[in-house]
């Protein structure tokens, strides 16, 4: 053997995202890092040819906008913020921290366009206000015709790993799945003590996410938000009231397009958790739920 044949391999910093790049930043504690990460694999500025978007719902926690403010500012990155919009430029508005919607107007929106709310089967919420927002920006805004999809999915999350990789994001739009920190091992517990040696965090429980109430939270974690601010309750009662006399295309009523969730509506979630029922396991288990996970993947990331 050769003294070159001997040499190691020089290996990948998973950071150095391949180029061009859209980074989605879900505006949680893990895209974060993710994007902290690659802004140092790059020396601290992240070239022209790197992209971060953030697809705001109008749903997401006051806290979130806040968090994705103070990172674009603590980082010198520049985040373009994306909306969906029916009425505009390939359905996708361009908006900021200043001017984002903030009481669910774009999430609303769809709704009233499709003419029932999106469930746990049915999760046109993520696909609609999330990644082709994302990826309308990439296309027309950017003039991208094949990127790198750079998307904050950890090691410990090894289902939606291997169906993203399944997947690969390219047969659609012409992007390409990059998943840094599956591909460095970076499980949740490496990104919570990250943040604890940081001088901000976002500033809400990781039990909470992002969404306010999102339907494929575990029940017990709704049950829990909800004791805790009752008022979080109220626009997910108001979309499900919205479609409740709404039929499909043969005129029959479809029960499983009125509910967010299969099992109970969010009135009948809200009047349990007054109620201070289900005390100790919140029903997980009568819902066929885990009491300590989310039960569907989503393509909204933590």
């Amino acid at each position: 053997m050769t003294a070159a044949a001997r040499l190691p391999r020089t290996v990948r910093n998973p950071y150095r995202v391949p180029r061009p790049a859209v980074i989605s930043f879900s505006g949680g504690r893990t895209s974060a890092f993710m994007l902290k990460r690659i802004v140092n694999a790059y020396g601290g500025r992240l070239p022209s040819d790197i992209a971060v978007v953030y697809a705001n719902t109008g749903m997401e926690r006051p806290e979130t906008l806040d968090f994705v403010d103070t990172c674009a500012a603590a980082w010198s990155v520049t985040v373009h913020w994306v909306e969906y919009d029916w009425d505009a430029p390939h359905r996708t508005r361009v908006v900021d921290f200043a001017t984002a919607s903030r009481n669910g107007e774009p999430y609303a929106a769809l709704i009233d366009r499709k003419g029932f709310v999106p469930n746990v089967t049915t999760k046109f919420c993520s696909s609609f206000l999330k990644r082709d927002r994302i990826d309308s920006f990439a296309r027309y805004r950017l003039g991208l015709k094949r990127w790198h999809s750079v998307i904050g999915l950890r090691a410990d999350e090894q289902r939606r790993v291997l169906r993203m990789r399944a997947r690969n994001c390219g047969s659609r739009t012409g992007a390409h799945a990059v998943l840094p920190l599956a591909d460095a091992g970076v499980r949740e517990a490496d990104v919570l003590d990250w943040w604890k040696r940081q001088p901000f965090d976002l500033g809400i429980p990781s039990y909470a996410g992002n969404c306010t109430l999102c339907m494929v939270k575990a029940r017990s974690k709704i049950i829990r938000l909800i004791r805790e601010d009752p008022t979080l309750a109220d626009w997910w009662i108001e979309q499900e009231a919205s479609v409740a006399n709404r039929t499909g295309p043969d005129g029959r009523a479809c029960e499983s397009m009125k509910r967010f969730r299969l099992g109970e509506t969010y009135a009948e979630l809200k009047a349990a958790a007054l109620a201070h029922r289900d005390l100790f396991d919140d029903g997980a288990a009568s819902s066929g739920e885990s009491a300590e996970s989310d039960s569907f993947d989503c393509h909204c990331t933590d």
